[in-house]
């Protein structure tokens, strides 16, 4: 008798749960895209992007940790578009585009300025 009064609040109980309406979870990449805007740390001619590499302690334990590039947003004109563009350069393509020149150097890595 004890058995069937369990088994039918069981059954009761397992039935009230099915009729929830439980709604379903957003895909994480679409609330991270509307709350969080992430920007690759990339330079925009170049395209010198991070490189993993490890610190390595007097024990010789490795430890992993990301080399950034020294990224700077600068104002640059162009004479070729014969207007101010704005981009995010590495300091070491700083130094090429004084060598070198804006246009020649943008041209020397396949980077379209008009887009910028």
């Amino acid at each position: 008798m004890l058995r069937c009064c369990v088994l039918a609040l069981l059954v009761a109980c397992a039935t009230a749960f099915q009729t929830l309406s439980i709604p379903a979870a957003r895909p994480v990449s679409a609330s991270r895209s509307a709350s969080v805007i992430e920007m690759r740390r990339v330079c925009d001619i170049t395209g010198k992007h991070a490189n993993n590499a490890n610190r390595v302690t007097f024990s010789n334990k490795h430890n992993a940790y990301w080399q950034h590039p020294n990224l700077q947003t600068k104002k640059f004109f162009s004479p070729s578009l014969n207007k101010t563009v704005k981009l995010k350069v590495a300091c070491s393509t700083l130094r090429t585009i004084r060598k070198l020149g804006l246009d020649e150097t943008a041209a020397k890595y396949g980077c379209d300025l008009s887009k910028f």
